[in-house]
């Protein structure tokens, strides 16, 4: 028997999450059968996280399977509470800190790395969704990113990967944004991000033409996504604040931030209906396109997308449904 399936609280967790997916699916036709599935689904979600204390305090099961444990609940959560409130917090607070202390060297190869990999991607979804530092941008676990990379560069490696770190990246600390030389210093970072996107998107062109990747491949087509996000994100960070309107700052024309926005849509609902993508992935984008947007069809166009996205079972996008429906009627859309 696989150390997995050893683990009451990973067996649980997989109930739990298959059990919620079951009780929104078209195949149960009868209320109670749904209602049924969905008490089910948070009962083995309540038994996963007492038998996952038991676990790690008695150190019965390998930390592995804990910290597989705790991202499956994580994604529960995301795909039960709409607030997204629950999985910030388990995920901060659960897999974001096992894996810390695990340290980089645990996630080198085996199913560390393989872990790694793939909680790397929510945790980078997090800290744009929610504006927040991330340990990824510590030298430390920067430097295992890059021995992946340079080891998978010749097997599986896609250009997508260094697109977001210019931008997570911690900035400089400064005591007081009324400080002159403090706004042109944050404005002259923001000028070198977006030097390094502009490098980042030429080099990536460079790479598909040499590489004859199709411009529908999926990570591409995330890739050019996320691409024209972080030009209208960095764009927003100087564009909102008052303190950078008499100084150069590298903010893009309202034309070239339709642009970004119009390509976003058009990817994002292709991509929504021909990859099997983690939806999740798509809520950033559209967040900020969504605040970007000034007509009516991109609005319902966008509702229409975080409704697709809910309806996969990653409710927490009826939040930034909310949120901005809230901000196009201030707009007046």
């Amino acid at each position: 028997m696989s150390e997995f399936q050893r683990s009451p609280s990973m067996y649980h967790a997989s109930i739990a999450l298959g059990a919620l997916d079951l009780s929104r699916k078209a195949l149960l036709t009868i209320p109670l059968e749904r209602r049924d599935a969905a008490v089910g689904a948070l009962t083995a979600y309540h038994t996963s996280i007492g038998q996952l204390k038991t676990e790690i305090v008695s150190n019965s099961v390998p930390r592995d399977v804990s910290l597989w444990t705790t991202f499956f609940l994580g994604l529960f959560e995301l795909m039960h509470d709409m607030t997204g409130e629950g999985w910030v917090k388990h995920f901060l607070y659960g897999t974001s800190n096992m894996l810390q202390l695990r340290g980089p060297e645990a996630h080198i190869s085996g199913s560390g790395r393989s872990f790694f990999l793939t909680v790397r991607v929510f945790e980078i979804c997090r800290a744009l969704i929610y504006s927040e530092p991330t340990f990824l941008c510590r030298p430390e676990w920067m430097s295992l990113t890059t021995k992946i990379w340079n080891e998978d560069l010749h097997n599986g490696w896609h250009p997508k990967e260094p697109l977001v770190w210019d931008l997570l990246k911690p900035g400089s600390n400064y005591p007081s944004m009324l400080l002159h030389e403090a706004l042109l210093e944050l404005a002259a970072e923001g000028f070198a991000v977006r030097s390094a996107l502009g490098d980042w998107y030429a080099t990536f062109q460079k790479w598909s033409a040499n590489t004859g990747t199709p411009a529908h491949n999926p990570q591409s087509v995330l890739a050019t996504i996320y691409f024209h996000t972080i030009s209208i994100y960095l764009s927003g960070i100087f564009d909102y604040r008052a303190q950078f309107d008499e100084i150069p700052a590298p903010t893009i024309s309202r034309a070239v931030v339709q642009q970004h926005v119009d390509a976003i849509l058009r990817m994002t609902e292709i991509t929504l209906k021909t990859t099997n993508l983690a939806a999740v992935l798509f809520i950033f984008p559209l967040r900020v396109a969504g605040a970007r947007v000034t007509a009516s069809p991109e609005t319902e166009s966008i509702h229409a997308m975080f409704r697709d996205i809910s309806t996969r079972g990653f409710v927490v996008a009826d939040a930034f449904t909310a949120d901005l429906k809230s901000l196009w009627r201030q707009k007046g859309i």
